[in-house]
């Protein structure tokens, strides 16, 4: 792109109506005076003034039009481009001009345009990808549960088969309402905008109570915990919060190896809280870390355990809502970290820098 001068659209404008009234004056005054000379009419002031003021209105008044075009394409193009992406065309683009001289708010809206097309491009692939996610974990269930259903209704089966049967359709029945309950709080809190509950809660305990409430899923591996929490008090919403800790520990007990142990820790900050949770698990890959938090996306080791990859975007989701922060360390063979940070005050943003090393 070539170089440009930029300027504010007042400035330009008034610099170009000063050039193009000088410029008019100027050839309107050198017409009279050809005319007169070459002419020999003689004409008087008041005449010649006339004829000088008519020339630089008419030749004014195109050349400020012909400007014009300049400082008002980029709104031009910019509503152009906005008429395609209401048809639904979110891939349109719109080019900076390279006129030697551009205005910084034409600039400034065609950047700002890009910008808006390309988030709503990227949101318009989410959602297709989000509804495609959708009924494929909807469709993998449902298969299965048609199937052994269909078996079952045929007959002939011995009360050892008979049972094994109705104990898939069941479980997969579950899997179908854990995903729909999954998807209808994720939806509730897309929707909502603020924290309506603020209420004084011991961090420390409430982990203490949602290791307890998942107490059968980690005692049949023989997992053991180290907790390490002193007193953590915080202002928030004791749902939210107790859901971010059990969407966690969950995971941890989730990928975590027989025998193995989850730690849980926690110190306080400045205007913050910390709380770690680590377990001995497979890990994840560097590659894959960056999308853990995005809706459905699934490690390749997690589909042993049938999970829909919905548990750590609703945490992304409640963290946003609390104006808390989640970073994740992990490495293969050796296990996981998550880290939260919270907000001692309800309605604050917790700026505790907890970025993963």
């Amino acid at each position: 792109m070539k170089k440009q001068l930029i300027l504010p659209l007042r400035l330009y404008h008034s610099l170009t109506t000063l050039l193009t009234l000088a410029l008019c004056c100027g050839v309107s005054s050198l017409l009279v005076y050809l005319l007169d000379s070459l002419t020999g009419l003689q004409l008087e002031l008041p005449v010649a003034l006339i004829i000088c003021s008519l020339l630089t209105i008419v030749s004014g008044a195109l050349l400020l039009a012909w400007e014009a075009g300049f400082y008002i394409r980029p709104a031009q193009s910019v509503a152009e481009a906005t008429g395609r992406i209401a048809k639904g065309d979110f891939a349109v683009r719109v080019p900076q001009p390279e006129h030697l001289v551009s205005t910084e708010e034409g600039v400034k809206l065609i950047e700002n345009f890009n910008r808006m097309a390309k988030e709503l491009q990227s949101i318009d692939h989410m959602q297709k990808g989000f509804t495609g996610s959708v009924s494929h974990e909807f469709k993998t269930p449902l298969s299965s549960i048609v199937g052994f259903s269909e078996i079952l209704l045929e007959g002939g089966l011995s009360e050892e088969e008979r049972r094994e049967y109705t104990g898939l359709v069941h479980e997969e029945a579950l899997r179908l309402s854990r995903l729909a309950e999954n998807l209808l709080r994720l939806s509730r809190l897309d929707a909502q905008a603020i924290v309506m509950r603020h209420e004084d809660i011991a961090v420390d305990e409430q982990i203490r109570q949602c290791v307890i409430l998942l107490a059968e899923r980690w005692e049949t591996k023989d997992i053991s915990f180290s907790l390490d929490l002193p007193a953590l008090m915080i202002e928030s919403d004791p749902d939210m919060t107790k859901q971010v800790w059990l969407n966690l520990i969950d995971n941890a007990v989730k990928y975590s190896a027989k025998g193995s142990t989850i730690q849980i820790t926690g110190e306080s900050a400045p205007g913050s809280i910390c709380v770690h949770i680590k377990d001995e698990g497979i890990g994840i890959p560097v590659d894959k870390q960056a999308h853990i938090f995005e809706r459905f996306y699934q490690c390749d080791e997690s589909h042993q355990e049938k999970g829909h990859g919905l548990g750590l975007s609703i945490v992304k989701r409640i963290l946003e809502l609390l104006g808390g922060q989640i970073a994740c360390r992990s490495q293969i063979g050796k296990g996981t970290e998550m880290i939260v940070a919270l907000p001692l005050d309800s309605g604050k943003s917790c700026l505790l820098p907890i970025l993963a090393k």
